[in-house]
């Protein structure tokens, strides 16, 4: 099969090419440039030929999305972007899957069960309204949605996430404050790309529609992933001190309740691997 993975040099879009994907960066498709027309064409030039299409770019800068100079951009890539691609997807034959996020959601379901594909969405920043916004595109155009949540690639990997943050701090023997009152899953980007690569290949999986992927296990608050990082190379995750969303205020607002409803996924394609195992194979480099 022939598949294309935008966003390549990014967490996941790197992971895929690792796998096989040709690769699509902003050099080749700027999803910012000119109008929705251009956008159109060039995606079906560049998807001609293409099995499928995995949708990975995104402006992920949740902060700065809030910073109303950043609105056009903002839009261009997470709210108009992936319904042109998904349309132009479908025009020359290609499959189409786009990653999206739990940013989607706020607040609670009743019984704190994990979100389903069908929860009512209501996202409380611009990035994860963006992003809903680029959901209906997708679905529009008969694509496929794939929620994800807290991505991370670790110490060994290019760039920045939480989890190397929190190795580098405790190799410095700095003594972080983190927030205990967000619980999500964590995803370790090399397992979502695996994943989306065996839904992709998959012609009795890879449906119109939403499905979920994070890894598996009990979930977790942001201090707790801390507190196993710090424990997994071999500090003590005491180090790590509790604190509220309150006395941690951001310019974006967050999910309090991140935690994705796994079943359709593990009904598809099978269960996703545990977060702490996905994290002891991550920390080691």
């Amino acid at each position: 099969m022939r598949i294309i993975a935008t966003g390549a040099t990014g967490q996941v879009g790197r992971e895929l090419v690792a796998l096989g994907a040709e690769p699509l960066t902003r050099r080749e498709l700027d999803l910012t440039g000119g109008s929705r027309d251009t956008v159109m064409t060039a995606a079906r030039r560049l998807f001609d030929g293409a099995d499928a299409v995995i949708h990975t770019a995104a402006f992920t800068a949740v902060d700065a999305a809030e910073d109303p100079s950043n609105a056009a951009e903002v839009t261009a890539v997470n709210a108009v972007a992936p319904g042109l691609l998904a349309r132009a997807a479908r025009e020359v034959g290609a499959r189409f899957l786009h990653v999206s996020t739990d940013y989607v959601f706020s607040g609670r379901p009743a019984g704190d069960r994990p979100w389903r594909v069908d929860d009512p969405v209501r996202p409380v920043n611009v990035y994860g309204a963006t992003k809903e916004q680029g959901e209906r595109g997708v679905l529009d155009a008969g694509g496929t949605v794939v929620r994800t949540s807290w991505v991370w690639s670790g110490p060994a990997a290019p760039g920045k996430d939480f989890v190397t943050t929190m190795a580098e701090l405790a190799g410095r023997g700095v003594d972080p404050q983190v927030v205990d009152d967000q619980t999500g899953r964590p995803t370790y980007a090399p397992d979502l790309a695996a994943g989306l690569w065996d839904l992709v290949r998959r012609p009795d999986a890879a449906t119109p529609g939403i499905l979920n992927y994070t890894n598996s296990g009990e979930p977790v608050t942001w201090c707790g992933l801390a507190r196993a990082v710090f424990a997994g190379l071999g500090h003590d995750p005491e180090r790590v001190r509790p604190c509220t969303t309150a006395e941690y205020p951001t310019p974006a607002p967050r999910p309090e309740w991140s935690v994705l409803d796994l079943a359709p996924w593990t009904a598809a394609v099978g269960r996703p691997p545990e977060w702490r195992d996905a994290l002891a194979r991550g920390l080691r480099w």
